[in-house]
């Protein structure tokens, strides 16, 4: 855009230094970084901070993807990329091409901490991508190998990143940043859904009432019984997701009749007496959650822009006849469409369609 090299000033009151034998500098005041960035979309924000350290800096406070907004993300198979649609403003949608990465294989399966994840097979390690900084990595290969991605606790760029997966009997493997090869930890009971919490991992089975608390590496678990908050085998569960919430773990279940509305419940963990406690309102936070996934994340709608105490759905529900995006309204128990989203293809970008929340790191 600029024909000179441009640096931002970190004293608004600095004044350039004119000698005729020195390098040229301009230096642009915040004050006008600031004002330009106030009218620019996320995309033309993360291109700006990608110049050079001090811009990167500046576009951080004013870029709503570092506010930590949730963003639907759908994956297109045969062409290598990716669609991200903004949750509150409509005219705020992208693509983003991937065809760099070493594999035929393009559909990614899951999506953690602002990366997404495809499924490993025989000839195809796992692979981990940021489609905001298109920043990849692809993880060791070595046999055995995990062939079903469980969880990460957080970025692959964060030196304490742990990342879950496990292979078709159920053994657990651990991989971290630097590991040139997983490390098999143990088996794990089957569980419905896993979360990180205060630097530990929770499973969930309904089906055993069976909370199982565990840290890796060396593996050490404790299992407890927490009484299903419904009886299992009369109730139409649909899904079963763990999410945590302002400091604590809920319990989402979503349940599916035939001929009757989705309805959805919320319970909180009261860890020390071993039950789960209905919760009939999520306050200012708001769930995002994607079926079959597992995947839920938890924000604070003020913070973010979206409506308050609802969860955002996005899954294949073929007996909803509102379609694929929808928002349950926890205030009266009832469920729309979300208009944002109408128009997006299947047949243009396949099953997947995921909540990220972005990050440049």
């Amino acid at each position: 855009m600029f024909h000179h090299r441009l640096a931002v000033a970190t004293d608004k009151n600095h004044k350039r230094e004119n000698n005729d034998n020195a390098e040229k500098i301009r230096y642009i005041s915040i004050d006008i970084v600031e004002s330009i960035l106030t009218q620019m979309n996320s995309k033309d924000i993360m291109r700006v901070g990608a110049v050079c350290k001090d811009w990167r800096a500046i576009s951080v406070r004013f870029d709503r993807i570092k506010r930590k907004i949730p963003w639907l993300i759908t994956t297109n198979v045969w062409k290598a990329t990716c669609r991200l649609q903004s949750v509150v403003d409509n005219e705020d949608t992208f693509k983003v091409k991937f065809p760099w990465i070493p594999t035929s294989r393009t559909l990614f399966y899951n999506c953690s901490n602002g990366w997404l994840v495809t499924e490993p097979d025989h000839y195809n390690p796992m692979i981990l991508l940021n489609p905001f900084s298109s920043v990849w990595l692809q993880l060791p290969a070595f046999k055995p190998m995990p062939n079903s991605f469980i969880y990460m606790s957080s970025a692959p760029t964060d030196p304490n990143c742990i990342l879950l997966a496990r292979d078709y009997i159920n053994l657990l493997y651990v991989w971290r940043p630097g590991d040139e090869s997983w490390t098999l930890q143990g088996m794990l009971e089957p569980f419905e859904t896993i979360i990180s919490f205060k630097g530990q991992f929770y499973t969930w089975n309904r089906w055993s009432s069976c909370l199982t608390i565990f840290q890796v590496l060396p593996l050490r678990l404790k299992k407890l019984v927490v009484p299903c908050p419904f009886n299992s085998h009369i109730s139409r569960v649909h899904n079963v997701s763990l999410v945590e919430s302002c400091g604590n773990i809920l319990l989402v279940y979503i349940m599916k009749h035939a001929l009757q509305p989705v309805a959805i419940f919320l319970f909180q963990l009261d860890l020390e007496n071993k039950v789960w406690i209905k919760k009939d309102s999520l306050g200012d936070q708001t769930l995002f959650m994607a079926i079959p996934r597992n995947q839920v994340i938890s924000v604070s709608a003020s913070e973010v822009g979206c409506s308050a105490n609802c969860i955002y759905l996005t899954g294949v529900w073929r007996s909803f006849p509102l379609g694929e995006f929808s928002v349950y309204n926890m205030n009266n128990h009832t469920i729309k469409s979300f208009s944002t989203f109408v128009g997006h293809n299947q047949r243009r970008y396949g099953c997947n369609r995921l909540w990220i929340t972005p990050s440049l790191s």
